[in-house]
């Protein structure tokens, strides 16, 4: 296998979880009325919560990505960023789903404007799908999100594969140059042109051990 192919089967793993009756009462609605939540996924390496509730509004529904623990590891703006790439990975994959209208990405942390100051506490994305009908097709709604979820995750993954090879490749070299600059020295002086270059053929090779081989 290759070593992107290696590092999807290997180093990135979701935990899929599919909860499709799962009911939490809801505050402010009345006694009687229930709250759905019709799916909850985490993904397992970067602990992004990426959750499908019913909206307020019949034939609304509201995709909602939780980056807080990602947060506490990473730090706001990085987990953001992933999360961003995220959001818009997955509502891609929902845009490719006949009969829905998708809304704009909401981001929390700037709910009082773009020119304010984030709100750090606030540590999620969401975004909402419409019906074409304006009616709930939960069952519908549940399936399609659970095909874009895991072909998001495909595209995710393969997007961190890559960008994983495009990190090692710039290390290796930024050791190739400093390998070469240290030959350069005095130190090394005594070493004829052919060592010098087997040596810059061979040690970043040996320093940088392909994953692959690893596992």
């Amino acid at each position: 296998m290759g070593f992107e192919q290696n590092l999807l089967n290997s180093e990135i793993r979701l935990r899929y979880e599919w909860w499709p009756e799962v009911n939490t009462e809801m505050t402010g609605v009345g006694e009687d009325e229930n709250w759905a939540v019709l799916a909850e996924h985490r993904l397992e390496r970067t602990g992004l919560q990426v959750k499908l509730d019913k909206g307020f509004e019949e034939g609304t529904y509201c995709v909602c990505i939780e980056f807080d623990e990602l947060a506490s590891r990473q730090g706001f703006t990085a987990a953001h960023r992933l999360a961003e790439r995220y959001c818009a990975a997955l509502k891609g994959q929902l845009g490719c789903r006949a009969g829905y209208s998708l809304g704009q990405i909401e981001d929390a942390s700037r709910a009082e404007g773009t020119r304010r100051k984030r709100d750090l506490e606030s540590t999620f994305l969401s975004f909402d799908i419409t019906t074409g009908d304006g009616r709930f097709h939960d069952a519908r709604m549940q399936e399609d999100f659970r095909l874009a979820f895991l072909r998001a995750g495909q595209a995710w993954d393969q997007v961190e594969a890559r960008a994983q090879a495009q990190r090692r490749k710039g290390r290796e070299e930024e050791f190739r140059r400093q390998l070469a600059r240290l030959l350069e020295g005095s130190a090394y002086e005594g070493l004829d042109a052919a060592t010098k270059e087997r040596l810059l053929a061979e040690v970043p090779a040996l320093a940088f051990v392909r994953k692959s081989m690893e596992l």
